[in-house]
């Protein structure tokens, strides 16, 4: 499936100016620490794309474009699929990161979520959790399962218990605006690896991730997103 996306990308990356090019010529730079990427305010308002900074592992930012709009074929959630002029891709539903390809050290290779079925039915939980922020005054929090794909090395099907909580109001500040966010923690634990990862996201008032740090999995890959450039669908 993921050979037809990649040549319609590349025939996407081709039709761009020259300057996007340019930009993005500075991805293997940044992944390796050699340069930050610092846009203008003027240069991102103007490309007609929607846009992100990605930073790895505390590497260096590296601009990203949203080249294909697609959806999850479970579970009919809205997939973007971020990607850089050497095909490097981060897939995001709703800010979480579901799949990786061709990152360097690992890769994501699939996030399936399913309904919770060991926790207590007291707990406001369901599969649906994990795309929908509670952006209420008071958030409640919200557990469900999920299971973990992991290349190299064929490592699949690791069950995690994940457990989100409202950890308070900050702003964010992205190239283009301010954003008052609410923040959200989540406790991801996976029981064959007897280790967890905890991940952040800040949300704005319609439920949208403004940034979020995560990790691929246990001592794996640190992601952060700034979203600099909303998708709007039509």
């Amino acid at each position: 499936m993921l050979k037809p996306l990649i040549i319609s990308l590349g025939l996407f990356l081709a039709g761009c100016s020259q300057q996007f090019q340019d930009v993005n010529s500075t991805f293997d730079e940044a992944f390796f620490g050699s340069s930050d990427v610092e846009l203008s305010k003027e240069y991102i308002q103007n490309l007609p794309y929607s846009s992100i900074y990605a930073e790895v592992n505390d590497q260096g930012k590296i601009f990203m474009v949203l080249a294909y709009v697609g959806e999850n074929p479970q579970t009919g959630a809205e997939q973007l699929k971020w990607m850089s002029s050497d095909k490097a891709m981060i897939v995001t539903e709703n800010g979480r990161i579901v799949q990786t390809l061709l990152l360097p050290y690992e890769n994501l290779s699939g996030l399936a979520f399913q309904p919770l079925n060991t926790f207590s039915s007291g707990n406001n939980s369901s599969a649906d959790s994990s795309s929908a922020f509670d952006v209420s005054a008071n958030p409640g929090a919200q557990k469900w399962q999920a299971v973990y794909d992991w290349q190299p090395n064929y490592r699949f099907g690791y069950k995690a218990n994940i457990t989100r909580t409202y950890a308070g109001n900050e702003t964010v500040e992205t190239p283009l605006a301010s954003i008052d966010t609410k923040k959200f923690q989540e406790k991801i634990q996976f029981p064959m690896l007897e280790q967890d990862i905890t991940n952040e996201y800040w949300v704005d008032s319609k439920g949208k991730v403004v940034k979020t740090i995560q990790y691929l999995g246990p001592d794996m890959t640190r992601l952060e997103l700034t979203v600099l450039k909303h998708y709007q669908s039509n």
